[in-house]
């Protein structure tokens, strides 16, 4: 497959090095880091504290990421040394990394933004295996949330994602031994592409579930207009159902027909959200820290048998549903610190 990514071997030690040198100030610069921040926004009466949020957050996601590191040396070890990487057990362990590791990311994000989390309009009883998961992806943030949220119903989760997210160690490592699929949303072969994302799929079961982000990026009136444009290019009959689209990027078909293809016999969850929208940027996560935010859940399942077959028709299933969702997400945006929000809760790893 195409890569604009360099390989392991030069990828991997640039980011653990940094991964590294990032705990050590974590725990020698940190503190005093701190207490500087601290004593700036009593001084100025800072909002939600926020130069003391970002040294925290920062630092915390640092030693997160570094201990979960530690639980993927320990695995490969135990493995050992990576010769039995494929093993059922060690496939464990992997996903029960994976998951930890995604939860405590979560629960250090909600903590510290924060976030509040309402479950009141997610039902539980659709978010069973055997099933393709299209998600929703607004923001740096969300990307492990179908982890935790399917991870804690005890299934593997398997997921499609940018090439990108290589840089981060545990993704990288983790995601390379459970086998997902690391894409380049610009190839030069999409033949090629797509076939490791049907042999993923191939994989799920009643005790696993695919993930893919349909819109491959976060949302912003530039991507829309560029989508829109290339649509009028390649799909004209789709243009007016993604100019419709108010909150969410047309989808990106050809992976999610893939994973269908690959796993003839899966069910669809599309899974919606609102209340990231604040967090598209590095940028506007650090502006928005200290401020109470409410993200909103949904999910929908859809039988099988309810999907067409044909790859056309698949496609035109595929916005029909994401008009959908983009309607749903018109009547909880935006959420406000000061709107009440359902049953909700700070998100400790569970909804």
């Amino acid at each position: 497959m195409d890569s604009d990514v360099p390989g392991p071997w030069i990828r991997r030690p640039l980011s653990l090095l940094t991964l590294l040198l990032g705990s050590v100030l974590a725990v020698t610069v940190g503190p005093i880091a701190l207490l500087i921040a601290a004593t700036i926004d009593l001084l100025n009466r800072t909002p939600g504290m926020r130069r003391s949020r970002v040294v925290l957050l920062i630092s915390a996601l640092f030693l997160v990421d570094l201990a979960g590191s530690l639980l993927v040396l320990g695995s490969w070890l135990i493995s050992p040394v990576g010769l039995r990487v494929e093993q059922p057990t060690s496939q464990a362990r992997y996903a029960k990394i994976m998951i930890w590791w995604a939860t405590a990311m979560s629960a250090t994000l909600s903590r510290i933004v924060p976030l509040r989390f309402d479950t009141s309009e997610l039902d539980e009883s659709l978010l069973d295996g055997n099933a393709i998961v299209l998600s929703r992806h607004r923001s740096l943030l969300d990307a492990v949330y179908p982890a935790t949220l399917f991870g804690k119903r005890g299934l593997t989760v398997l997921y499609t994602l940018k090439e990108d997210l290589r840089w981060e160690p545990n993704i990288d490592i983790v995601g390379h031994r459970m086998g997902h699929v690391f894409v380049n949303r610009r190839p030069t072969d999409l033949r090629a592409e797509l076939a490791p994302i049907r042999a993923l799929a191939a994989r799920v079961d009643e005790d696993s579930v695919g993930v893919i982000f349909p819109e491959g990026t976060f949302f912003n009136e530039k991507r829309k207009a560029r989508a829109i444009e290339a649509l009028e290019e390649r799909d004209p009959g789709h243009v007016e159902a993604a100019m419709s689209m108010t909150y969410l990027l047309p989808p990106r078909p050809a992976g999610t027909l893939a994973l269908l293809e690959g796993a003839p016999d899966a069910d669809v969850i599309m899974l919606g959200h609102a209340g990231f929208e604040p967090f598209g940027t590095i940028r506007l996560i650090l502006a928005n820290l200290g401020a109470d935010h409410g993200i909103v859940v949904r999910a929908w399942r859809f039988a099988r048998s309810s999907i067409p077959t044909e790859p056309s028709a698949q496609v035109d299933w595929l916005y029909e549903r994401w008009l959908e969702m983009d309607e749903w997400i018109g009547t909880h945006h935006p959420l406000s610190s000061a709107q009440p929000v359902g049953s909700a809760t700070t998100f400790h790893g569970g909804s």
